[in-house]
């Protein structure tokens, strides 16, 4: 085995730990402060290597760039559907702070999109027992649908803190939770699902390439998910404990709502949703390695 394929576990869980760091020095920037610019980038670069090696390894450089390519497409279709109509999401808008812009939706939001629709696809074929690439109807069928909605735990916690507090995109009609629309969250699981399960019709039913791995680092690298998953959640706790006081108790969405009371019902909404979700995934992944663990010892010594 090659010494580049060896140290990829220990390059992805350094990717993960910069995208840890990323967003806990966001959560702890001032509004419109250096910090608060300048942290999204080490995010970015930590997701989107992380993305390209976990993707090469486990989907294959064709299906990851076709996994690319069909969330670019639907996402950007169903979000400039639902500016100019209100659905599926809402009526809503994006603000400048979102600029450069390919027709009414930002250039930033289809990245985001990919990289965290990637990580929630990865972290499916885990919660579905589907990490080796076995069962590839249960691929097409189920993964799609837990995709999505991991996919919608992240956008509870994400939409309010994005859209009510920084102003990032406008619900025009406000909404019943923390200022965002329900309709919202339904739609964005109607998007998500159909990117997913489009891409699952898809893709190659071949395994992938992870088999040049070497079991201690497929286990690291399916353990690099979920805690690349958690790296939003750092942000998202974290919100309460280091805002500055005075921010907090501003308030947002015509005076019904206050940063802090946002930032508090978001952390509380995380710790019990992505949280949980990410350490059954961990759970999972080594459990399925004691197993594989077990399996092999007995028939070393029944040979």
């Amino acid at each position: 085995m090659s010494r580049k394929i060896l140290t990829l576990p220990v390059v992805s869980l350094y990717l993960v730990a910069a995208a840890w760091l990323g967003n806990a020095l966001y959560a702890m920037g001032d509004p419109g402060g250096a910090l608060k610019y300048w942290s999204p980038a080490l995010v970015a670069v930590g997701m989107i290597t992380f993305v390209i090696i976990h993707g090469r390894i486990f989907e294959g450089s064709r299906d990851l760039l076709l996994f690319a390519v069909t969330v670019f497409v639907i996402g950007w279709t169903f979000e400039t559907i639902s500016i100019v109509t209100g659905i599926p999401f809402g009526n809503y808008h994006y603000t400048d702070v979102m600029a450069p812009f390919l027709g009414h939706v930002p250039v930033s939001v289809m990245p985001a999109y990919c990289l965290m629709g990637y990580i929630s696809w990865a972290m499916a074929r885990i919660l579905c027992l589907q990490g080796d690439g076995s069962d590839f109807r249960t691929q097409r069928l189920i993964v799609p649908l837990v995709a999505a909605l991991l996919m919608v735990l992240w956008d509870l916690s994400m939409d309010p803190l994005r859209a009510t507090i920084e102003q990032r995109w406008i619900w025009h009609d406000g909404g019943s939770h923390l200022g965002v629309p329900l309709l919202n969250y339904l739609g964005w699981f109607l998007v998500t699902w159909t990117m997913f399960q489009t891409y699952a019709l898809l893709r190659s039913p071949a395994p992938s390439t992870q088999a040049d791995l070497g079991a201690a680092d497929t286990v690291l690298l399916r353990l690099s998910v979920p805690l690349m998953y958690l790296a939003f959640a750092v942000e998202y706790v974290l919100n309460p404990a280091v805002a500055d006081p005075e921010h907090a108790a501003s308030m947002v969405e015509s005076g019904q709502l206050s940063v802090g009371h946002i930032h508090a019902a978001t952390a509380l909404l995380t710790m019990v949703t992505m949280v949980p979700v990410a350490l059954v995934a961990i759970h999972k992944v080594w459990r399925a390695e004691k197993t594989s663990l077990y399996l092999t010892l007995n028939e070393e010594t029944q040979r």
